[in-house]
């Protein structure tokens, strides 16, 4: 029994390893409910925000359909190259995971949700230009 619960918990340590990654590799995720509340928040045991991650997060919840999503993606992309290290960006795709679009009041794609450090959730609805996607980040993410 030990054994099994030592090997589970390696798994999940390598499996979140895997997914902190993304901040060293500016490669963004797209991520499921589960791993939502593993790698961001766990709304289900804190209601109040409580980031799980030791960096600020920017999830964005986007439909393959969505016309300004696929506009917005690339700038998401760049984002995160260029705040490597400094935050993680991930991807939600609402039609894959509508119960946690729903849980997180998703009405409208592309949904930018920043999570800063302090417990404070902001978010952006629609399409932003790459300059307000930076100070959207900066301000929301990186001051205090």
């Amino acid at each position: 029994m030990k054994k099994q619960i030592f090997l589970v918990g390696l798994f999940l340590t390598i499996l979140s390893f895997g997914f902190s990654a993304s901040a060293q590799t500016g490669e963004v995720r797209t991520i499921n409910a589960a791993q939502f509340k593993q790698l961001i928040w766990n709304y289900d045991r804190n209601p109040s925000v409580h980031l799980e991650s030791r960096l600020p997060v920017l999830v964005d919840f986007f439909a393959t359909w969505c016309p300004p999503c696929k506009r917005l993606s690339p700038l998401v992309d760049q984002l995160q190259r260029e705040f490597k290290g400094k935050i993680i960006v991930y991807r939600v795709d609402v039609d894959k995971d509508p119960v946690l679009s729903q849980q997180m009041g998703i009405q409208a794609m592309p949904t930018l949700m920043f999570f800063n450090k302090q417990n404070t959730r902001y978010e952006s609805v629609g399409f932003v230009d790459y300059q307000t996607l930076k100070q959207l980040a900066i301000t929301k993410l990186l001051r205090r």
